[in-house]
């Protein structure tokens, strides 16, 4: 496993007398539903599983509120042990790791009976920069119709609803 290099969603990274800050929770918080990350975590079988997500709100450095669809192997799993890495990739040079461990904290979420939300407790961060490439930008998406677009300002309205009340 890659060295960690913080324990919180702010990372600072030294390089030739300059220092880099990169903190996540604002990078999640400003661009809602646009910070498309890619979920790992662990099949009963000992086999990876990832997915990619990209619904999460940072309540504080430490704890973060996302949402998902409910029937899904990444929720079986996480359901079974909890434990989760996130792979952000984003523009300004974002490339890192999130370790953490998840709860289920609403089952359904309020606005769509198949979505439900967990609460993260992050556990440290890795650097996945490449010493040979920049990271210029990250997956990009939008909605694909006006109904998408409400659903997810619904949806997020509701996590960060629910990361008031952690």
């Amino acid at each position: 496993m890659a060295k960690l290099i913080s324990d919180n969603l702010t990372v600072k990274i030294a390089h030739k007398d300059e220092e880099t800050v990169h903190d996540l929770k604002e990078i999640f918080n400003r661009n809602p539903n646009r910070v498309i990350s890619i979920v790992g975590t662990v099949n009963e079988d000992g086999s990876p599983n990832t997915a990619p997500m990209s619904l999460f709100h940072a309540v504080d450095k430490k704890t973060i509120v996302a949402g998902m669809m409910r029937k899904c192997q990444t929720v079986e799993n996480l359901k079974r042990n909890g434990r989760l890495i996130i792979e952000v990739l984003f523009e300004g040079d974002v490339s890192f790791g999130i370790l953490g461990t998840a709860d289920v904290i609403r089952e359904p979420l309020s606005g769509s009976e198949a979505m439900l939300a967990l609460k993260i407790d992050v556990n440290g961060v890795k650097r996945d920069t490449s010493p040979a490439q920049i990271v210029i930008s990250g997956p990009r998406s939008k909605p694909r119709t006006d109904k998408a677009v409400e659903f997810e300002k619904s949806m997020w309205q509701e996590i960060v609803d629910l990361g008031k009340h952690i």
